[in-house]
Formats: C-alpha cells, sequence, structure tokens
C-alpha cells in the first residue's frame, strides 16, 4: 500500500498556519510562544509545498508560465534517463569485469554436479536426453538419409577387399561340408520352380520351337516328325510333363543324397570358385566387386535402409517412451556413474569449470552489448504512464519521505528563525 505521509504533513502544516493564524488575529491566543510556533508552521507549510511542487515537477506538468518547461522532468528526459540506466548496468552493476569476477569466485563445476545429484534435476536432465533424442529420431526415416548413408556404406565399402577374404572363407566352409545347407536350399527352390504352371510352358515352349528347328533341316526329319505327330508317337505334352517328373525325380535324388554326382560336381564348381578367389584371380575378384557395387547402389538395397532406418525409429521412441523404459534407465545409470566420476574427479571438474568460465567469458564479450539492447527495449515498451508508475512503485515512499522532511525541517527552520529574532528584539 502506498504512503500517503507526505500528503499528511502538508495538511497538517497547513492547517496548523490556518488555525494559529486565524487564532492569533482574532485574539484567542496571545503570547510569544504562539507567535513563535506559528513561524514554524508558516515555515513548514512552505517548506512542504516547496517539496510537493519538487516531487510533482517529476511526474507531471505544472501550468505555471515559464516554470512549466522545467516540469515533467521524467517523460520530458526519458530518453536520457534511459540511456543513464543502460550506461549504469552495462558498465557498472553488469560489466564485463564486474561479471568475470563474479564468476571467478563460484565453482561452477561443483555446484552443477551438486545440482544434478538431486532426483528431480535429474529427471528434468534425462527428460532434455529423451526429448534431444526423440526430436533426432524423428528424421531417422528421412529418404535423404537412407540416400547419405547408402553412399557412406558404398565409400567405405569401396576400399574394402572381399574378393580374398570371402575366396578363403568359402574354401574352408566347403572343405568342412558347411556349404552344404545352401545347396539343400538351392535344390529345394529348384524342386518347387519345377512345379509351377509357367516352367511347365516354358519346357512346352522349348520342345516345340527345337521340333520345329528339327522339322527345318531337310525333308527326311520333317516327314519323320509329321509321321510321329499323327500317329501320336510325339506328343508334347506328354514328352513336357515326362521332362519334368525326370528333372523332380532327380532332384529329389540330388537333394536325399550328399554323394550324388551331380552334386559332388556342383562341390567341385563351390570349391574352383572359392580358390579362385582365395588367389585373386581377376575374373572371380571382378564378379565380387561388380556384385558389391551393384548391391550397394540398388534401389532395393535403399529401400531396405530405408525400413531399417523407419523400424530403428519406431523402436528408438519406444525406448524414449518415458524414464522407466530399459533403455532410458540404461541411460540413467550411465549419467549416475558419470556424476560420481565427476565428484571424485577434482582434475576433471577443475577443467569442466575452466572450460565453461572461458565460454561464458567469451559470450559475454561477444553479447555484452545485448544487455544493454534488453534494458533499453524494456523501458521502450513502457509508454510515459507506465514508465513513472513503474518509478512510483519502487521509490514512491521515499518521495513521500521528501515531502515529510520539507515540512519537518522547514518547520524547524522556522522555529529557530522565530527564536533568535525574539531573542534579538527582547
Amino acid at each position: 500500500m502506498k504512503s500517503k505521509i507526505g500528503h499528511y504533513s502538508l495538511l497538517t502544516a497547513v492547517c496548523g498556519f490556518f488555525l494559529l493564524e486565524v487564532s492569533l488575529f482574532q485574539g484567542w491566543l496571545q503570547g510569544d510562544f504562539w507567535r513563535i510556533l506559528l513561524t514554524g508552521f508558516e515555515a513548514a507549510t512552505i517548506g512542504a509545498l516547496a517539496d510537493w511542487f519538487a516531487v510533482s515537477a517529476l511526474f507531471y506538468e505544472i501550468p505555471i508560465p515559464i516554470i512549466r518547461r522545467h516540469t515533467n522532468i521524467i517523460v520530458k528526459n526519458r530518453e536520457k534517463l534511459t540511456e543513464g540506466i543502460v550506461d549504469m548496468v552495462t558498465t557498472k552493476w553488469l560489466s564485463p569485469e564486474i561479471i568475470q569476477e563474479k564468476l571467478a569466485d563460484v565453482n561452477l563445476a561443483d555446484n552443477m554436479i551438486r545440482l544434478m545429484e538431486e532426483p528431480a534435476n535429474l529427471n528434468r536432465t534425462l527428460d532434455i536426453l529423451r526429448l534431444v533424442a526423440g526430436r533426432f529420431a524423428d528424421n531417422l526415416d528421412h529418404p535423404k538419409l537412407a540416400i547419405w548413408m547408402q553412399k557412406l556404406l558404398k565409400d567405405q565399402m569401396n576400399d574394402v577387399e572381399l574378393g580374398k577374404p570371402l575366396g578363403n572363407w568359402l574354401v574352408e566352409a566347403v572343405t568342412a561340408g558347411k556349404h552344404q545347407p545352401v545347396v539343400d536350399i538351392m535344390i529345394h527352390e529348384i524342386s518347387k520352380t519345377i512345379q509351377q504352371p509357367t516352367t511347365r510352358s516354358v519346357v512346352f515352349d522349348k520342345l516345340k520351337a527345337t521340333l520345329e528347328a528339327y522339322e527345318k533341316q531337310d525333308w527326311i526329319k520333317k516327314s519323320t516328325i509329321w509321321i510321329g505327330k499323327r500317329t501320336g508317337g510325339i506328343d508334347l505334352e506328354l514328352l513336357t510333363d515326362r521332362i519334368l517328373d525326370i528333372v523332380q525325380l532327380l532332384g529329389e535324388e540330388i537333394e536325399g543324397d550328399r554323394q550324388h554326382p551331380i552334386r559332388l560336381k556342383l562341390d567341385g564348381y563351390f570349391m574352383e570358385f572359392a580358390e579362385s578367389l582365395a588367389s585373386g584371380e581377376d575374373d572371380s575378384t571382378n564378379y565380387i566387386e561388380d556384385l558389391k557395387t551393384n548391391l550397394l547402389l540398388n534401389a532395393g538395397t535403399r529401400r531396405i535402409i530405408q525400413q531399417v532406418l523407419k523400424s530403428l525409429k519406431v523402436s528408438v521412441h519406444e525406448s524414449l517412451e518415458n524414464n522407466e523404459t530399459v533403455f532410458m534407465r540404461l541411460v540413467k545409470g550411465n549419467v549416475i556413474d558419470l556424476i560420481t566420476y565427476l565428484k571424485n574427479d577434482k582434475e576433471t571438474q577443475e577443467s569442466i569449470d575452466s572450460w565453461i568460465k572461458n565460454t561464458l567469458t567469451q559470450l559475454v564479450d561477444k553479447y555484452h552489448p545485448e544487455i544493454g539492447n534488453m534494458v533499453r527495449t524494456s523501458l521502450g515498451k513502457l509508454d510515459d504512464k507506465g514508465m513513472m508508475e513503474q518509478i512510483k512503485d519502487k521509490v514512491g515512499d521515499d518521495l513521500q519521505y521528501i515531502r515529510l522532511n520539507g515540512a519537518v525541517v522547514g518547520g524547524l527552520v522556522g522555529l529557530v528563525i522565530a527564536l533568535i529574532r525574539w531573542m534579538w528584539l527582547e
């Protein structure tokens, strides 16, 4: 609540002066004491009015000729006051030297570690880490990231020699029979392919084309084929089914017998290819390099990378759902271990403290003018009335006591003058 002691002091001085003046004039009061007291109240009234005028002139325009130009001082000198406040803040209160001096007296690293030890602050830190990681995860499935990873993989794999290591591994695998499951899969897939209608259509077309080419060789072969078709000796449908049955049966034999001659032949091809890779033969090495390049640059590879990134994005967000997930508990444990380590390692604390202070010093030197700009901007947002209200709110009581002091000092001076005059005249 704002003090009104200035108003009361002025009212007291005026009332006292008026009552004593009337009382002495009417003869209700007589004697030197009352005349001396009247002089005191008269001087108090003058002092209180003078200080009331002085204080009011700071905030308002007083409509008195000539004098009015020196009233409403705060509004008229607003720009000077603003720059004065800015200068005081930036060169006295928050100068770079003062800030650096205060920073030197504070152990920032130790205080930071102590704050981090508090459970509430630790959870806030984890929340920040989750937020940052979540923002990063939001862009994991960006198409450009898949392209970049594909290019990065290609650049890294260009300098990697696959031929010889792959060849040595294949030699060991074939020698130990570890390639047999791959052969089983190949044979099984071939057997499944044979059973497909499209395979039968292809075989049928090939047989038909072969017979047509055979017929065109001479008239004897043409006649033989014609007779065979007429008599039913050559039935393409039946031949196609028979061939497929034979191949199917052969596949089953090869799949069930690892000592089958054809299977052994396949083993030989595997070993031959592996040895050529291991020895660095150009044909095999170039084949692997071309295969590697085509695989890395293939659009399908990019789609695979994209799908992996999408799955990774979902997994990351699930891991960051709250501070109680397995991943976040692991992060929390590591953060606690780091805090414990820093707390016991004074040398590292000093390094961190020095780095923080040097960084803050550089920031202060670079952005110190912004402090003044912030003060200037904040004051600029206030209109004249708002600025005066803020000043009154902060120093209003002191201004009221100035008015009180004017009345009291004026009254005391008046009493002294009246006493001196009385003693002199006596």
